[in-house]
């Protein structure tokens, strides 16, 4: 196995096999991982030759944004980690572990102080290190094109040690500033 930092113009050759653990990963939703002005960094796990695209298989697919968010009257630097899929032949290998190590050293990297997802399988994300997110959030809810608040079930917190971080609290209002990815 084979677990990737990549760039956008290096994720350009492996599209359709990303679309295509989307889909059987999450056959009911619609995932963009089209590039953004927050993109931090995608992850990709491969099975096979990471020499030669031809024997690589597509195993694990996620993406890091990074943007500022608001709780209160404090302002954090924030990631949010989304697209998130391992191939269901895959898992049990501690891929997404090792894919989410990647992503916690980008986002340290960047000085954020805490990071997001929505998980649908939250216990996956207790293990290294995500807590439920009991907060409401505030965010620009694409399908309907409209802003929304509301407790978002699945939504989990990791917060990095940072000298003067404060946590997030737990009922206070999160100003997402944009998208869930």
């Amino acid at each position: 196995m084979t677990i990737s930092v990549l760039t956008t113009r290096q994720l350009d050759q492996y599209l359709d096999d990303v679309s295509a653990l989307h889909k059987l990963v999450f056959p009911d939703a619609s995932i963009d991982i089209s590039p953004n002005n927050e993109l931090l960094t995608y992850g990709l796990v491969l099975d096979g030759s990471a020499a030669q695209k031809a024997t690589n298989k597509v195993v694990g697919f996620g993406a890091v944004y990074t943007r500022k968010m608001q709780q209160g009257t404090r302002t954090f630097n924030a990631g949010i980690v989304g697209g998130i899929a391992i191939h269901p032949d895959y898992r049990g290998q501690g891929l997404c572990s090792r894919l989410m190590t990647q992503f916690d050293a980008a986002q340290i990297q960047a000085n954020v102080e805490h990071s997001f997802l929505f998980a649908y399988e939250p216990r996956v994300y207790h293990a290294v290190g995500y807590q439920m997110l009991h907060a409401p959030i505030h965010f620009f809810d694409t399908p309907s094109n409209q802003w929304a608040s509301f407790v978002y079930r699945g939504g989990m917190v990791k917060s990095f040690g940072k000298e003067n971080g404060l946590p997030i609290e737990p009922h206070t209002l999160i100003e997402f500033n944009g998208q869930v990815y």
